[in-house]
């Protein structure tokens, strides 16, 4: 066994997570109760998000396999048609047709046959998935740096802005080695920006809209690197639920922020550009990605912190005022640069 697989177990149980690791197959008894679902990833074996959907859902055995070709030769053969993946879904009871087998025996290859002579379902993976990484073997140095290579190379950068590539982005490349260090960290990263915004919604109702806006900035930044603390993680319904809750509350200070500073003859006029503002800005960040003109983007931080600046100087209408022409302005030339490449792409035109 591995020493690095010990040490990565301790690793588990200094954060609180529960990691055993069973010996030989009598040991594994021990962790098995009757009708329990028994899950097995062969050695090196990787699958993505989509087959670990899959399995979690699934109630019937079954094991994955893939086409008997020459490329998979690395992989155990059933038949003449199929190779096993080293992925099995099988019920505790097969194990216990295996479970005094000699200890120099594979483990995988003698559930592979219970669950062959019970003629348990075969879930293929087409050449396709196979070529698109879905069950890669990583067996060795080389084949983990290659797979992690191409799995960077597959992630959609988010799209930044003069302000974030210049500043947040550095900052945020050398936060993140601490936070990965932290398994709670996107969840506090999250309830960080939540909690932030909370505050400047009462400092804006106190009658302090600078500080309150300055905060709501802080905020919107922490969103941010709750957004990106996890680069292979598939986004779930929290981060969600996270981003809509503080996107209310940054409504709410920036509608207590625009009574504060407006008189009473503008109030009307202040309140409709916020709207104008908040319409234009989604606009802005709904349209297809234009590599030329992704460093003058607006975005809700950007936007924050012209207006926190503008309210520390006494000048948060124009502030308001300046942002909504940012966003309106950015609009125009994007669809200006829009047309122009469907003019040079289709020649009837």
């Amino acid at each position: 066994m591995h020493s690095e697989l010990l040490q990565y177990a301790d690793d588990l149980k200094k954060h609180d997570i529960q990691a055993d690791i069973a010996r030989t197959a009598m040991d594994l008894q021990q962790y098995m109760s009757q009708g329990d679902d028994l899950i097995f990833l062969g050695e090196g074996i990787f699958p993505n998000h989509s087959i670990e959907q899959k399995l979690h859902g699934q109630s019937d055995e079954l094991i994955y396999v893939v086409s008997n070709a020459d490329n998979y030769e690395n992989f155990e053969r059933i038949d003449l048609t199929h190779r096993w993946l080293g992925i099995a879904m099988l019920k505790t009871e097969r194990f216990a047709e295996i479970a005094e087998i000699p200890d120099d025996w594979d483990i995988g290859s003698a559930l592979l046959r219970t669950a062959v002579q019970a003629e348990c379902k075969r879930e293929l993976v087409s050449d396709p998935e196979m070529q698109a990484d879905a069950v890669p073997q990583l067996l060795n140095l080389e084949e983990t740096e290659s797979f992690a290579k191409r799995q960077l190379g597959e992630i959609d950068f988010p799209k930044q802005n003069f302000f974030e590539k210049f500043v947040t982005w550095p900052l945020m490349r050398k936060l993140m080695p601490f936070l990965w260090k932290s398994p709670s960290s996107k969840s506090y990263s999250g309830f960080a920006s939540l909690a932030a915004a909370t505050v400047a919604v009462v400092l804006g109702l106190l009658g302090w809209p600078a500080p309150s806006l300055s905060l709501l900035f802080i905020a919107s930044v922490t969103l941010v690197v709750h957004q990106r603390i996890s680069i292979f993680s598939v986004q779930d319904q929290r981060a969600h639920l996270v981003d809509l809750c503080f996107r209310l509350l940054a409504a709410a200070v920036l509608t207590v922020a625009v009574v504060h500073h407006a008189k009473p003859e503008s109030l009307a006029a202040d309140i409709t550009i916020l709207l104008l503002l908040v319409g234009n800005l989604w606009l802005a960040n709904t349209l297809s990605d234009n590599s030329r003109l992704r460093g003058i983007m607006p975005d809700t931080p950007l936007i924050l912190l012209v207006l926190s600046a503008a309210a520390t100087f006494g000048l948060f209408s124009t502030g308001l005022y300046l942002s909504a022409l940012m966003c309106l302005a950015y609009l125009m030339i994007a669809q200006n640069a829009r047309g122009t490449k469907e003019s040079q792409d289709d020649p009837a035109k």
